[in-house]
C-alpha cells in the first residue's frame, strides 16, 4: 500500500498594502484626471468649475501612489531598468512607460490649465489616452494570471477603471462639501454635475462586480472557492459589508434620496471613497489568498506595511492642499472654476 504524504506548503503573497494603496492611488488619478478634461478636452461646459480642482488632485494622488509602487519594490533603484529593458510582452514594461507619460502630461496639463494657455487642450487630449489606459492597466496587471480566477477576466480592467472614476467623483464629492474654500470648487454647476454623473457610475461599478463574480463563479470549483471566500470566509465582512453595503449601496441611496444635499453628497462620497479602498483590497488580496497548493493560506505582510500605507494616504491628503498653492506660486494666479483658455 503506498504512502500518502501531505505537505504544508508556505505561501507568500506577491502583492501587498502597498500595491493595494498604488491600486487605488493610480486609478484615483486616472478619474480625477478625465474629470478634469470634460471640460477643456471635450467642451462639456458644465465640468468648467471642476477642472482646476481635478487636476490638482490627480498631480497630488499620483506622487503617493508612484511612492508606494517603489517602496514595495524593496530596491527602488531597480526599478530603471524596466526604462532600458524593454519587453513588449511585458504588461509591467508598458505599465512603466504608461505611468512615465501619464505623469509627465498631467503636470504639463496642471501647468498650462493654470496659466489659461490654449496649450492645455492639446496636453488635456495625451493625459486623457494615458489615463484610460493606466486606468486599465491597474486591473490589466492582475487580469493577466491565469492560475487566479479571481483576477483572471477581461471585466477586472473595466471594473478598476469604473471604479477609479468612482473614487475620483467621490473625492472632488468630499472636497465640496467639507473644505470647498481650500479646494477652490465654485459654483452651482459644480454640483448638479457631481450629482448625475455618480449616479450613473456607482451603478455601473455595482453591474460590473456582479457581472465579474458571476462570471468567476462559473469558472470551475477554484472560482467558486474564490467568491465564497468573498462572500462568506475571510473576505466576508470587508466585502459584503464595507465594499458592498458600505462602499456602493449605501452611497447610491444617499445620491437618490438625499434631495441633493451637498453635506449629504460628501457623506456619499467618503464612504464611496471607503469602497473603493476596499474592492483594490479584497480583490488583491482574495485573489491571492486561497493557496494553489497545500493547505495554509497565503502570508501577507505585517504591520509595518500597513502603517506606511496609512502614512502615505496621510502625503496625500496633505498634497491635495498643497498643489494648488505651489502652481498659484509658480504662474501667480488663483485656482478658480473660470478660466479663458477653453
Amino acid at each position: 500500500m503506498g504512502l500518502t504524504f501531505v505537505y504544508q506548503v508556505e505561501h507568500h503573497a506577491a502583492f501587498g498594502p502597498l500595491i493595494v494603496l498604488y491600486f487605488f492611488l493610480a486609478g484615483l488619478s486616472a478619474g480625477l484626471f478625465l474629470i478634469s478634461s470634460l471640460s477643456t478636452v471635450f467642451g462639456l461646459q458644465k465640468f468648467k468649475p471642476l477642472a482646476k480642482p481635478s487636476c490638482a488632485m490627480a498631480l497630488a494622488t499620483l506622487i503617493p501612489g508612484l511612492l508606494a509602487l517603489v517602496v514595495d519594490l524593496g530596491q527602488p533603484l531597480r526599478a530603471m531598468t524596466l526604462f532600458f529593458r524593454v519587453n513588449p510582452s511585458s504588461v509591467m514594461s508598458w505599465g512603466s512607460f504608461i505611468l512615465l507619460i501619464y505623469g509627465l502630461a498631467c503636470l504639463v496639463y496642471t501647468y498650462y490649465l493654470w496659466r489659461e494657455d490654449s496649450k492645455v487642450k492639446f496636453w488635456g487630449k495625451i493625459g486623457a489616452i494615458f489615463a484610460v489606459a493606466l486606468g486599465l492597466y491597474t486591473g490589466f496587471l492582475l487580469a493577466v494570471v491565469p492560475g487566479r480566477p479571481l483576477w483572471n477576466s477581461a471585466l477586472l480592467p473595466v471594473l478598476f477603471l469604473v471604479s477609479g472614476w468612482v473614487a475620483a467623483l467621490s473625492l472632488l464629492s468630499l472636497a465640496q462639501s467639507f473644505f470647498a474654500k481650500a479646494a477652490q470648487i465654485e459654483g452651482a454647476d459644480a454640483e448638479e454635475a457631481l450629482h448625475g454623473m455618480k449616479i450613473w457610475i456607482v451603478t455601473l461599478e455595482i453591474l460590473l462586480v456582479a457581472f465579474h463574480l458571476l462570471a468567476v463563479l462559473m469558472v470551475n470549483d477554484a472560482g467558486r472557492a474564490v467568491v465564497q471566500n468573498l462572500i462568506s470566509g475571510t473576505k466576508g465582512v470587508s466585502f459584503m459589508l464595507i465594499q458592498v453595503v458600505i462602499g456602493m449601496i449605501l452611497p447610491l441611496v444617499i445620491v437618490l434620496f438625499s434631495k441633493r444635499s451637498v453635506t449629504a453628497l460628501g457623506f456619499s462620497g467618503l464612504l464611496s471613497l471607503i469602497g473603493v479602498f476596499a474592492l483594490r483590497y479584497n480583490f488583491v488580496f482574495g485573489g491571492e489568498e486561497l493557496p494553489q497548493a497545500g493547505t495554509l493560506l497565503y502570508l501577507f505582510e505585517g504591520g509595518r506595511a500597513w502603517i506606511l500605507t496609512v502614512v502615505l494616504l496621510v502625503v496625500t491628503a496633505v498634497l491635495i492642499f498643497l498643489v494648488p498653492g505651489i502652481f498659484n506660486s509658480i504662474t501667480g494666479r488663483r485656482v478658480t472654476g473660470s478660466g479663458k483658455a477653453f
